[in-house]
């Protein structure tokens, strides 16, 4: 995203926890502030002046649902009280999440104006943060939904496309799950599309409008590697299984678990549809990576970058 801001002629500022190691940002044009969302003071350099607020910092592994609600909830509203009182005037834009609207619990795509229904803790949250955010009466916003997001710099996805390197792709409850994704890059499309629009207090769903079931995702994975992997079938059962597994063992750690059961009841979900016709057009058409084309460009820059290492990739693909 902040590639495409700065492409875009905006200048940036960034809010960085750790500034001696910024990430993906080390070397950009961006002015750093230090801070975190949770410590509202930190906050008043980060906003002041500011024509636009882009909000998509936030948790989405915690060991509680009051750590979830600390950071996406409470850190949103306390970056919206920031910013009303340091650019009142300023487009505030949240990235938040398709967990916040719930899956679709109809099989059809659930348009961004009806009620939220998570069905995680995380989910919660982040519908809290959006409802901080539509509770300030003077404050000029947009809100971004966006469905799972792959792509380079990806790291949560990032497992399957490690998974088909070597051999083998899952395929999770019977191949039958249906889901919208979204790549990194038209993400952020949209998040310059709303800039270019203006404030007008709408909340829009960022989502490819191509429906894939299981099947098809595993499908297109096997497809990458030279030599093509083996289909591995993991029920439904196995999967909450895991979740319960993972979940009671970060009990015993200080870090929040990656996958537990209710990671699994979010994975598991007959359907996470969303309509994205409205976003297409107010936006500036910003969807437009099937994720055949997607899953390309992602495993080619997995391999150029070496998060690839595997002797099944072949050709100009082959990993460092």
């Amino acid at each position: 995203m902040a590639d495409a801001l700065l492409a875009g002629g905006y200048r940036l500022r960034a809010l960085v926890r750790r500034p001696a190691s910024p990430g993906w940002l080390k070397d950009l044009d961006a002015e750093l502030v230090t801070g975190d969302v949770r410590d509202a003071a930190s906050l008043e350099p980060l906003v002041a002046g500011a024509d636009a607020v882009v909000h998509v910092a936030g948790k989405t592994s915690a060991k509680s649902e009051a750590d979830y609600l600390e950071a996406n909830a409470s850190g949103t509203a306390h970056l919206v009280a920031a910013t009303l009182r340091g650019s009142p005037d300023a487009h505030f834009v949240l990235v938040s999440s398709q967990a916040a609207g719930g899956p679709s619990l109809d099989g059809l795509p659930v348009a961004a104006s009806a009620a939220g229904k998570p069905v995680s803790a995380y989910g919660r949250s982040k519908l809290e943060g959006e409802n901080e955010v539509r509770r300030a009466t003077r404050l000029r916003y947009t809100i971004l939904r966006p469905s799972a997001v792959y792509g380079p710099r990806e790291t949560a996805i990032r497992d399957l496309f490690v998974a088909a390197s070597r051999g083998v792709v899952p395929v999770l409850a019977g191949g039958k799950p249906r889901i919208q994704l979204v790549y990194a890059g038209d993400a952020a499309r949209a998040v310059v599309g709303a800039l270019r629009r203006g404030a007008r207090n709408e909340t829009f769903y960022v989502a490819h409008p191509e429906v894939l079931d299981y099947r098809q995702i595993a499908d297109t994975l096997a497809a990458l590697p030279a030599r093509p992997p083996l289909l591995v079938p993991v029920p439904s059962g196995l999967v909450r299984l895991a979740g319960y597994v993972f979940g009671a063992m970060s009990a015993f750690g200080s870090r929040p678990p990656v996958f537990d059961s209710e990671k699994a009841t979010e994975m598991l979900q007959t359907a996470w549809l969303c309509y994205v016709g409205d976003a297409q057009v107010a936006l500036g058409e910003p969807f437009r990576t099937d994720f055949a084309s997607g899953a390309r460009q992602t495993w080619d820059w997995y391999s150029a970058n070496g998060w690839i290492r595997s002797d099944n990739i072949g050709g100009r693909n082959k990993g460092r």
